[in-house]
């Protein structure tokens, strides 16, 4: 296995080659961070990292930014899934520099429920980015310090980065 990049637990636990556990959680509908640390608490000491989503189900939750950094300061490893749905690529650039502010390692880079899926079906999907250009993008921060522009990144991105797949589901339109 490669050198380990990031300083978080998870791939410290991947690297070492244990069984590794991760759970998922959808934020709650809420404005107070009591909610999500009652479903993440319980998680502590039997998962190795909690995955945040972003926006699942094409719903409007708590922001996963928000989610990941009050597990973060509560001493539960999150996984920031991001999307590409909601953010053109300057916003998730400047949300991959806030992830790194904050000390979040961890993340999970998806594309995004449809928002026709939600309960707002109205609301307009952006996909500026599709996944694999994010984690570029990403990667791109963690290995060179510069984002795709060329301008060059302060402070290290200490990136652990991961997608999914659904091989059975067909390509959308």
């Amino acid at each position: 296995m490669p050198p380990v990049k990031s300083q978080g637990q998870l791939e410290t636990a991947i690297a070492s080659g244990r069984f590794v556990i991760t759970a998922e959680i959808t934020p709650p509908v809420s404005c107070s961070p009591d909610e999500l640390l009652a479903k993440a608490t319980p998680l502590k000491g039997l998962a190795d990292a909690v995955n945040v989503t972003d926006g699942a189900g094409a719903r409007a939750h708590l922001g996963a930014m928000a989610a990941a950094t009050i597990l973060h300061q509560n001493g539960i490893e999150p996984v920031l899934q991001l999307t590409c749905r909601d953010r053109n690529r300057l916003a998730l650039q400047s949300d991959l520099l806030g992830a790194a502010a904050l000390g979040i390692h961890n993340l999970l880079v998806l594309r995004g429920d449809d928002p026709s899926a939600g309960d707002q079906p109205d609301a307009k999907p952006v996909f500026d980015l599709d996944s694999g250009a994010l984690i570029e993008t990403a990667v791109r921060i963690r290995d060179r310090g510069t984002l795709p522009s060329g301008r060059k990144v302060t402070g290290k991105a200490d990136f652990f980065v991961g997608a999914a797949d659904m091989p059975i589901d067909p390509p959308p339109d």
